[in-house]
């Protein structure tokens, strides 16, 4: 049975259609003043479409992935092989048309994505789970992960989606496929395979090994020789995916980089602040997951590889798409959790402050994490991601060790 719809959801879907008729000109808005301003309109970059699509040309043709920048541009191929197939029909369309889909894909990829958030709450498939699901794709669209996902043409919803569906089948060999096929797709969804070990979910930890090894045998029938380059060395090469000590890297490593002004922090410091995080981010998974948590649990999990990952841009945190949502389930009235939403709202949003600043007037809106260095505050709005998953994780912790306050679907 459906729960009744908490405050905060109740209110979206009386203005879902409102919420959305405002949202979406908003954005055409944005964008026109953002031309007018620098002449570069955002929605025509899709950075990383291109090395994809650069990425299933050099598979076709036969040429290496791992050598040098990818077709000669900017950017090193860092994804396994494996998503080069996955890739492969870019090369059968001009690159303008993946260009034009971008915006419309992501956008029923973020519906589904909160679709399926939902339904995993215990919200049936009804009118109302409908009109909150169009609601909040106008509002979450506008966090600045997913905002970012979709100008970059990034494939982050891509694999939240996978993942969320694996859940939504609540059985082990579904969530297994799900977590072992995404990971053949990008290394990072495989901190969940410690996630099933640690919450004595054997078997599906163990297919999702099987289907990641599976993705990794494909590749190498396919292109041998880039497999192997890969997974011999190459993708342990933190650096050849970007600057870590840039604020755009919302992660343990790129915060201690910038805390003591290096390059890069020393591999075993970074290793043993990881560490700690992810033992703390777990022990707040597994207190979830016996909760009946199911989603909750999960959206801890995917936070917690976003922070001990070497580099995590700040696309990568998808996850505020789910914690959103459970924030709003959660929701009772209190002051607590008024400031919950207020401070994930803030923090998470894209909001244009650049327009003001005139600080890279050449990328689309950042938000908070864009704010140029002011008054002393850069190590506090430059990692505050980092900051909102600890934050995070002390709530929900607060939260469950209160029964009475948790609902269970």
């Amino acid at each position: 049975m459906s729960p009744t719809l908490p405050k905060p959801l109740a209110w979206v879907s009386r203005n879902a259609v409102r919420i959305a008729v405002v949202t979406v000109p908003a954005f055409v808005v944005l964008s026109l003043l953002h031309w007018a301003f620098t002449g570069f309109l955002i929605m025509s970059d899709f950075l990383d479409l291109t090395v994809y699509e650069a990425g299933a040309r050099a598979l076709v043709e036969g040429r290496p992935l791992y050598e040098a920048k990818i077709d000669g541009g900017m950017f090193s191929y860092t994804y396994p092989p494996f998503s080069t197939l996955l890739f492969a029909p870019m090369v059968l369309g001009p690159l303008w048309l993946w260009k034009l889909l971008v915006f419309p894909v992501n956008t029923a990829l973020l519906a589904c994505a909160i679709w399926l958030s939902l339904r995993i709450t215990g919200y049936a498939p009804d009118r109302d789970t409908r009109r909150v699901t169009l609601g909040l794709t106008a509002l979450l669209f506008w966090v600045e992960p997913v905002s970012w996902t979709m100008h970059l043409g990034q494939v982050n919803l891509v694999l939240l989606v996978i993942l969320l569906l694996g859940l939504h089948r609540r059985t082990e060999v579904w969530l297994g496929l799900a977590v072992g096929f995404a990971a053949g797709i990008k290394i990072t969804p495989a901190i969940f395979v410690v996630y099933f070990l640690v919450t004595r979910r054997y078997k599906a930890a163990l297919v999702a090994v099987g289907t990641f090894l599976g993705t990794v045998a494909v590749s190498l029938a396919v292109t041998p020789g880039n497999t192997l380059r890969y997974w011999s060395g190459t993708f342990l090469q933190a650096e050849r995916v970007g600057e870590v000590a840039s604020p755009m890297n919302q992660s343990l490593n790129g915060l201690l980089a910038r805390l003591f002004t290096v390059d890069k922090p020393p591999t075993v410091l970074w290793l043993g602040v990881a560490l700690l995080a992810a033992l703390a981010g777990f022990s707040v998974a597994v207190m979830a997951h016996r909760r009946g948590q199911t989603l909750l649990a999960f959206t801890v999990v995917g936070m917690t590889g976003a922070a001990v990952s070497p580099i995590s841009w700040s696309h990568h945190w998808v996850w505020f798409v789910p914690l959103a949502i459970v924030a709003a389930h959660w929701w009772r009235g209190s002051r607590t959790n008024v400031v919950v939403l207020s401070v994930l709202a803030v923090v998470t949003f894209s909001w244009p402050m650049h327009m003001v600043t005139g600080h890279r007037m050449d990328v689309p809106a950042l938000g908070v994490i864009g704010i140029p260095e002011w008054g002393g505050l850069g190590n506090i709005h430059t990692n505050v991601y980092v900051f909102l998953f600890g934050a995070t994780l002390l709530w929900i912790r607060r939260r469950l060790s209160v029964p009475s306050q948790v609902a269970v679907p």
